[in-house]
């Protein structure tokens, strides 16, 4: 097996920060000059199959949109977080009863890294927010 010469298909080394860093997947940049690369080495006499170049960016248009549907879902959680933020103060000063015949005030809110409210009574004891089952 041959080694890899980045050179004989066109293409040059890295130069950068960015290149100190490895990566696992390919990025818009790299399949453009990939294509670009493959058109420009093509064999004049038999070039690309018009379906298989459409193919091509059909594959690539497919990617880009489950990429950018991926950071729409990514900021959806955030809101959902932000959303827990703004209930929290609700319950300062509530009287709640919960699992396990817990009870009390609430005195304080927590939140969670995954936005789960955790809520801390009069008398220390905590409760999960979720596992309240009454309010008054």
């Amino acid at each position: 097996m041959s080694a890899f010469d980045p050179a004989a298909l066109g293409l040059r080394a890295a130069t950068g920060p960015a290149a100190a860093e490895p990566r696992d997947t390919l990025g818009q940049g790299d399949f453009l000059t990939l294509l670009i690369t493959q058109l420009r080495n093509q064999d004049p006499l038999s070039p690309l199959d018009n379906e298989a170049f459409v193919a091509q960016l059909a594959q690539f248009s497919t990617v880009s949109g489950i990429n950018a549907s991926n950071e729409k879902l990514d900021r959806l959680a955030g809101f959902a977080g932000s959303d827990a933020r703004a209930s929290a103060p609700q319950w300062i000063g509530r009287a709640v009863e919960g699992e396990a015949g817990v009870s009390g005030r609430v005195a304080s809110v927590s939140i969670a890294p995954d936005s789960t409210l955790s809520l801390t009574l009069d008398d220390g004891r905590t409760l999960p927010a979720a596992g309240v089952t009454r309010i008054s």
